[in-house]
């Protein structure tokens, strides 16, 4: 893994990752109302993503009507095992439709909230506990990595 220049220095000096992480260019935290869901119900968890920028930051996207969650946003849904949970599997994807969403920019200092049903992008079918974090790159530029979210557990019951 490459560490970005700030994070270096941050290392070297000894100076707490809160403040490298206070520079990204946002924040984004997850939450949900519910800790506890029962199987085959819709896993809702509540995403904010905040602007620590100078300048506006596009969110626009394309949302498949099959999973219903913004594909800028990446997910990691591990199950109490720590394994990856697979991603649900739908046939014919190709025919899906969708919706665009376009000029949604997020402006400095302020916040997007959405919330996304976990339920259709990963097989959580199964009861347990399962810990989740979301991420999003920084920019464009691979250089400028990514921001990942807190981790939330959340508990699917029969």
């Amino acid at each position: 893994m490459r560490m970005r220049p700030a994070g270096l220095i941050a290392a070297v000096l000894g100076v707490p990752l809160a403040f490298y992480a206070a520079n990204q260019p946002f924040t984004l935290v997850i939450s949900s109302e519910a800790k506890s869901f029962k199987t085959g119900s819709a896993v809702e968890i509540k995403l904010s993503m905040t602007n620590n920028s100078d300048r506006d930051i596009d969110t626009s996207a394309a949302i498949s009507d099959l999973t219903g969650v913004d594909p800028n946003f990446l997910f990691e849904v591990r199950d109490a095992a720590g394994n990856l949970v697979s991603k649900r599997v739908y046939e014919h994807p190709e025919l899906a439709t969708g919706r665009a969403i376009l000029n949604r920019v997020i402006k400095p200092g302020k916040s997007l909230e959405e919330t996304s049903d976990l339920s259709r992008l990963y097989d959580m079918r199964r009861p347990g506990e399962y810990d989740v974090q979301a991420s999003r790159r920084a920019s464009e530029s691979k250089e400028d990595g990514i921001v990942k979210s807190n981790r939330i557990r959340i508990t699917v019951t029969p």
